[in-house]
């Protein structure tokens, strides 16, 4: 093997740059120069020239010759086959700049340390994300200015209920959707637990901005409401934030997951459906009236309508299930098929006839799509609920 190069010495220290980037956001770079290059340096008896010549570009490119650069330790040595020499012993690294300058990294680090600081100087909590990302901070060099914007508006006005490019700051429309991953780390760390959602995962609904807020479908089962509730109409869809204003009381709502089956629910004594949106139906948290009424939520029967089942009666314990037990799922037999093959714990917050449908489900893969459900059984089923409905009102 021959004697190492100066390009395989120089790709040495770019391997170890990202380990140099580690202790220089810690401030433990005292202990880092002079670097050793762990490169292979004894001679080759069986090869003198080859050998030679290779100890001699090793010093044309050293910083003994350039000024700059690593720097060759030698110490004289006798060898009976080659006599006495001045032979490499060891390469180091000597200086930051010596060490920026081979890694070529002088701009990147220029850039690391400038977002560094900018950071440290608005969000000194922002401690631990600087040293678990370091390695990406020279990238953020021509953001970080709109990353803090953006961070400090919205620490100031939390949960804004405003278009994204309505914010007054300085950026594109496109910059908050680019840099999403890192403003979900930054305002995880920098928000109240009050200005964040965290059953969202998506920025803009995880910090109450209004882009992408979809549309909830509810209907009027009882036509008195209408006219209760200044309404024209019996059914119609909007954000969560315009029906959270809704003034409802006294009223049975059922929450239900099919659209088909929200639209063809029988007339009911103050009665009203929503569309849950299967795992969004947590977002119905905003509906702060849903607390002061009676709550009946109709799922799949499977093991993912009774995970969705237990974390809707996390934010409502209130809500009971309608629908959702063997009887019904025997007699709609002809309608269950196989369910997903996946096999989660037991939700919490289950009644017994819940769990026991549900580790039912979970052992045979078996699952009932309520739109599956015939309707005359529907029918029937909420006809018994309303006929005993001022009994447990």
């Amino acid at each position: 093997m021959p004697l190492v190069s100066p390009d395989q010495i120089a790709d040495k220290v770019i391997k170890a740059y990202p380990r140099f980037l580690k202790s220089w956001v810690c401030g433990e770079t005292e202990n880092f120069f002079p670097y050793r290059v762990r490169v292979r340096l004894k001679l080759d008896p069986q090869k003198t020239k080859e050998t030679f010549a290779a100890h001699e570009l090793l010093l044309s490119h050293s910083k003994n010759q350039r000024g700059w650069g690593y720097t060759v330790h030698r110490e004289k040595i006798r060898k009976r086959d080659l006599g006495t020499n001045l032979v490499p012993t060891a390469i180091t690294v000597d200086t930051l700049d010596d060490f920026l300058r081979l890694a070529k990294k002088r701009a990147d680090f220029n850039n690391t340390q400038t977002v560094a600081e900018k950071v440290r100087l608005a969000f000194p909590q922002l401690e631990d994300w600087l040293l678990s990302e370091v390695s990406k901070l020279a990238k953020l060099a021509d953001s970080v200015d709109g990353l803090i914007q953006v961070s400090q508006y919205l620490i100031t006005h939390p949960m804004p209920d405003c278009y994204i490019r309505q914010l007054p700051v300085p950026i594109d429309t496109k910059f908050v959707e680019r840099h999403e991953s890192i403003l979900k780390q930054w305002l995880d760390k920098l928000l109240p637990a009050s200005a964040i959602n965290v059953n969202e995962t998506r920025l803009i609904r995880r910090f109450g901005f209004r882009d992408g807020q979809t549309h909830h479908s509810l209907r009027l089962l009882d036509a008195g409401l209408s006219e209760e509730l200044n309404l024209p109409f019996d059914e119609f869809s909007l954000p969560l934030r315009y029906l959270a204003a809704l003034d409802a009381r006294n009223t049975c709502v059922f929450i239900v997951e099919n659209n088909l089956n929200l639209l063809t629910l029988p007339s009911f004594p103050r009665g009203l459906a929503i569309r849950g949106e299967g795992n969004a139906v947590t977002r119905l948290e905003e509906l702060s009236w849903l607390n002061q009424n009676q709550l009946l939520y109709w799922g799949d029967i499977d093991v993912e309508g009774f995970l969705i089942l237990s974390c809707l009666r996390n934010i409502f314990p209130h809500v009971r299930s309608i629908m959702m037990d063997l009887e019904t799922l025997h007699r709609n037999k002809a309608a269950v098929v196989n369910g997903n093959p996946t096999k989660p714990d037991l939700p919490v917050n289950l009644t017994e006839q819940e769990a026991e449908a549900f580790e039912y489900c979970l052992k045979n893969q078996r699952r009932l799509e309520q739109e599956r459900i015939l309707q005359d059984f529907v029918e029937a089923t909420i006809g018994t609920i309303a006929s005993g409905a001022t009994a447990w009102s």
